[in-house]
């Protein structure tokens, strides 16, 4: 075949192809060898020559033996009617296997920050902090879960309370404000017993898991994942991370 034809038809040598798609010569030669790869002509001289389609095979072959399916397999894959259809299958099967691997690595990702979220609470990296931070990690689940029960109760009824003071002022209409604010107490007290008994606190500076006084813990200065207590082991006044309580579940 002249040069001026192969141009026109975008034709590729062994070493060209190879480069192509990022493979070994020796490579393409054992697809040729094995009958699953051959070239669309031949130079005068010999030298095959593949064409765009050969390229699109060559990287169908490539994706199959990434799969780990076997030459003959592959062979048979390529010669039958249905062709098209079981590489479609098993490209919606390596995505499928993709997307589960890229959220167990994201999980991965995200547990990493927060151990790196949680050693800057800590001034050591000793065994007893790893095992704390194991620990922490278990029960964040149950701490969000306890917050998230807390929030589906309490919204409606404060959503409630401004509904009906708003009634109140246009219409003068107060009894349901008032029955609404009975019922808010009501629920924040049970609420804020309900948090009190289910959490307690990490010491950054001794490690001791500990529940403050109900007063400290109610007021005392807080972020929405630490408080500013004082330790009962090492009395220091610090900033605490809230943990879920184990004893709860126990």
């Amino acid at each position: 075949m002249d040069l001026e034809r192969r141009q026109d038809m975008s034709l590729y040598t062994t070493g060209e192809l190879a480069k192509k798609c990022n493979v070994s010569v020796r490579t393409i030669q054992y697809y040729d060898e094995r009958g699953i790869l051959v070239p669309t002509d031949l130079t005068e001289g010999g030298r095959r020559l593949f064409s765009e389609k050969d390229v699109a095979t060559l990287e169908t072959i490539c994706f199959l033996r990434d799969l780990d399916i076997s030459i003959k397999d592959i062979a048979e894959i390529l010669e039958s009617d249905e062709s098209k259809k079981v590489i479609e299958l098993l490209l919606d099967e390596q995505n499928k296997n993709l997307q589960a691997e890229i959220k167990k690595k994201t999980e991965q990702l995200e547990k990493i920050k927060n151990i790196r979220s949680f050693l800057t609470s800590f001034k050591d990296g000793s065994q007893k902090t790893i095992h704390d931070i194991s620990s922490i990690m278990e029960e964040k689940e149950k701490r969000k879960k306890m917050y998230k029960k807390i929030i589906i109760v309490g919204i409606p009824v404060e959503i409630t309370g401004i509904v009906t003071f708003v009634i109140g002022i246009l219409q003068g209409i107060w009894i349901p404000f008032f029955v609404t604010m009975a019922v808010y107490t009501i629920c924040a007290v049970f609420l804020t017993n309900y948090w009190y008994k289910r959490v307690e606190y990490l010491c950054p500076e001794c490690h001791t898991r500990f529940q403050p006084k109900k007063l400290e813990a109610f007021f005392g200065n807080h972020t929405p994942k630490t408080r500013k207590l004082t330790c009962p082991t090492c009395r220091r006044r610090i900033w605490s991370l809230e943990v879920y309580r184990k004893e709860v579940d126990a």
